[in-house]
């Protein structure tokens, strides 16, 4: 039985990184999450800007408990390559 300070690592299935990387994005897009795809551009579709992306970045961070390399930040111009980069960072840790 684990204790209270050690905890199962959590596995995450790409559906729900994807409901998680949306709600995200939606704070900073003109887009809501039910509308968000995952081929939508941060910029060119959704609207955001460097500082709403910088943000975004942050608060992915947070929210998985991940640190993002600059070499999977600068890649990740869509949704999707946001997700398949979380997906990398979990699997990694």
């Amino acid at each position: 039985m684990l204790s209270e300070k050690q905890s199962a690592p959590i596995k995450l299935d790409r559906g729900q990184v994807f409901e998680a990387v949306k709600a995200i994005v939606a704070e900073h897009a003109t887009f809501s999450a039910a509308e968000i795809r995952p081929e939508h551009h941060l910029e060119n579709d959704l609207g955001c800007d460097s500082l709403d992306i910088v943000e975004i970045s942050m608060e992915i961070e947070e929210h998985f408990d991940i640190s993002i390399p600059d070499e999977i930040s600068e890649q990740t111009k869509t949704v999707g390559s946001i997700v398949e980069g979380v997906m990398q960072l979990l699997k990694r840790g």
